[in-house]
């Protein structure tokens, strides 16, 4: 039996992931398997290096919007990933390969030109990273090889079938169920006044152009979503309340940490069930390993 986890997109809502993994971690469910889509890639590959879900969640809570998100030169988004790209280099390592973490790990992009789904499941880390957290118009799209990525929550938005595919008998899937706000605060924090960042911000909250293509990506990705759900079915659902937590909040980390915390303690009674072999199938282990004597 391999318990492997798949962690959905979500923007700053990712950091519920963290609850939901100490959570597991403090449970008799052993988690040998990671993958992700987007925030969960990020969340997902500190998490396969060994990082534990309190340290990852000290470090987004000392992260600044600018150090989140840096200048794009490119004119294919507003930001670049290379913000991501330090923050996993500074963690796991510059040049880390996915094939050299301690758990199997696999993150999901975009091709931008097929369109197709793409995962990756070797390679360096921080190139998988940030192609899957390529989120459109926001986040610049990734090259890699001559080929440009973006954010794998277009067409996997919670990716259980990666998890199947790197040999997981049993995924626990978090969803978020991502789209609108993209800033869900009443006010400001003084995090985010900054003379890079404070055009941005206004847009984002006076006129709330982002407002609406995230709920325009979120409507795609809601219907994305529900298919995926049916053709690759997960044992066990957690789903953080994180609705009134928006894509850049990343100031309220905490209150994404507890969401995901109280929505994995609510499911843990399924999922240690789910991952239980039942006494048929310990009875036929049993009766496997008495041949082979």
């Amino acid at each position: 039996m391999k318990v492997g986890v798949a962690l959905g997109g979500g923007g700053a809502k990712g950091l519920a992931h963290l609850g939901a993994l100490e959570v597991l971690d403090a449970a008799p469910v052993p988690v040998e398997i990671v993958t992700g889509t987007s925030a969960g890639a990020i969340i997902g590959a500190l998490y396969a290096a060994g990082k534990s879900p309190r340290h990852i969640l000290r470090l987004a809570q000392r992260l600044t919007l600018r150090q989140w998100l840096a200048r794009d030169r490119s004119g294919m988004g507003l930001f670049s990933t290379e913000g991501i790209r330090r923050l996993l280099e500074a963690e796991i390592g510059a040049g880390a390969r996915i094939e050299h973490l301690p758990r199997p790990f696999a993150a999901v992009a975009v091709e931008m030109e097929s369109p197709r789904q793409v995962i990756f499941d070797s390679g360096p880390i921080a190139d998988a990273v940030c192609a899957s957290a390529a989120f459109p118009g926001i986040l610049a799209p990734v090259r890699i090889d001559g080929r440009y990525y973006l954010d794998g929550g277009l067409l996997d938005p919670v990716p259980v079938d990666a998890a199947r595919q790197l040999g997981a008998t049993h995924v626990i899937a978090v969803d978020l169920a991502a789209d609108e706000p993209f800033l869900s605060s009443d006010t400001m924090p003084q995090s985010r006044h900054n003379a890079l960042f404070f055009r941005f911000i206004s847009i984002a909250e006076q006129q709330q152009i982002f407002r609406v293509a995230a709920r325009a990506i979120g409507i795609m990705c809601q219907q994305i979503r529900l298919v995926q759900a049916a053709r690759y079915p997960a044992d066990v659902t957690i789903r953080p309340a994180v609705g009134k937590i928006g894509l850049m909040d990343f100031d309220l980390a905490d209150l994404a940490f507890a969401a995901g915390e109280q929505a994995a303690r609510d499911a843990l009674p399924s999922i240690v069930r789910a991952v239980t072999p039942s006494w048929w199938e310990r009875a036929r282990a049993w009766r496997a390993s008495v041949r082979v004597r």
